[in-house]
């Protein structure tokens, strides 16, 4: 099982749902944010760049779409952190739900990254 955690804003590359890093990073750089807020957003996003692996330079992301597995329960509940954030700042952010994934091009023990395809699973269920 994998699972996305996406705003409603659409991803100019892709042109699929923002994921909530991406909402987060912006969300950062915005005067919306108190010094509190901001320090744990902040430490959110670097526990996740010092804990969450990265594709190799070589793998093209930007099309990519990356969904965490179901298995990896510790940087599930640390997303849920990001969202409950951006939720208190008006963002609406969703999670879909797939049992199996299509066009996967990279994959690590915590998440895969799969290219857009007409066969995409989008269930919300939160």
């Amino acid at each position: 099982m994998y699972l996305r955690f996406v705003t409603t804003r659409i991803h100019k590359d892709s042109h699929k749902p923002q994921g909530v890093f991406a909402a987060s990073y912006a969300l950062l750089d915005s005067p919306d944010l108190t010094r509190e807020e901001w320090g744990h957003l902040r430490g959110i996003t670097i526990w996740f760049n010092a804990n969450l692996p990265t594709p190799p330079k070589k793998f093209d992301s930007r099309r990519a779409i990356f969904w965490f597995k179901s298995s990896a329960e510790q940087n599930i509940r640390k997303v849920r952190e990001l969202v409950y954030v951006l939720r208190e700042h008006g963002h609406h952010v969703e999670v879909y739900k797939c049992r199996k994934l299509g066009n996967i091009g990279w994959e690590d023990e915590f998440q895969a990254a799969a290219f857009p395809s007409k066969s995409d699973c989008r269930i919300t269920i939160q």
